[in-house]
């Protein structure tokens, strides 16, 4: 990938992931499909405010797009935060392979990133849920496939966390464990600590 995920073609960026290069993996990924769901949310809300049955139903619709915009464009930083956070645990793996401090230290960012990309994916989904009832019937695979998306973004973030959470001591791993386990529960069903 020759720049930020932000400003990859889709192509460059498919072809990055199916490379055998350590990023973008899957906690890019995830954080991306998030955003997608997010933009789908959007598009839906727009669409569906124009032809809604009533101006309460309109208004419902235009308050869900500024913060589906908003989590788009946070998720999409968090694609691009997972590759910086994993090259960092990369490059400490090889550079400093005995210092535990060193590794604890990116191991927390590696695990945090995905953790907020969880809690993006998660709010999101909220409003998707506030959403489908009010979609026009025209939108209505639209907004299915958001839930889809913001559902896969939100469980493969959190076994990103999951998977950093062994190199983790003290209290980041107990705060981040727990914010995990709280979202692992809400989804019903995310696959439980590794």
């Amino acid at each position: 990938m020759s720049g930020p995920v932000s400003e990859t073609p889709v192509g460059e960026y498919l072809r990055a992931l199916a490379s055998t290069a350590a990023v973008p993996g899957g906690g890019s990924a995830a954080a991306l499909a998030g955003a997608m769901g997010c933009a789908l949310v959007s598009m839906v809300a727009k669409l569906s405010a124009k032809r809604a049955a009533d101006a309460a139903a309109a208004q419902t619709l235009e308050r869900l797009v500024p913060e589906a915009d908003r989590l788009m464009e946070r998720l999409l930083q968090l694609s691009q935060e997972d590759v910086d956070a994993y090259r960092e645990v990369v490059a400490t793996r090889r550079q400093r392979p005995g210092d535990r401090e060193a590794l604890a230290r990116v191991s927390r960012a590696a695990a945090e990133v995905p953790l907020q990309a969880a809690r993006a994916a998660a709010r999101a989904a909220e409003l998707q849920r506030q959403l489908k009832p009010l979609a026009w019937s025209m939108t209505a695979s639209d907004a299915e496939a958001a839930g889809l998306l913001l559902d896969t973004g939100l469980r493969a973030a959190l076994a990103n966390v999951a998977i950093n959470l062994p190199e983790l001591e003290g209290e980041a791993r107990l705060r981040i464990e727990a914010d995990y386990e709280t979202l692992r529960k809400a989804v019903g069903g995310a696959a439980p600590l590794v």
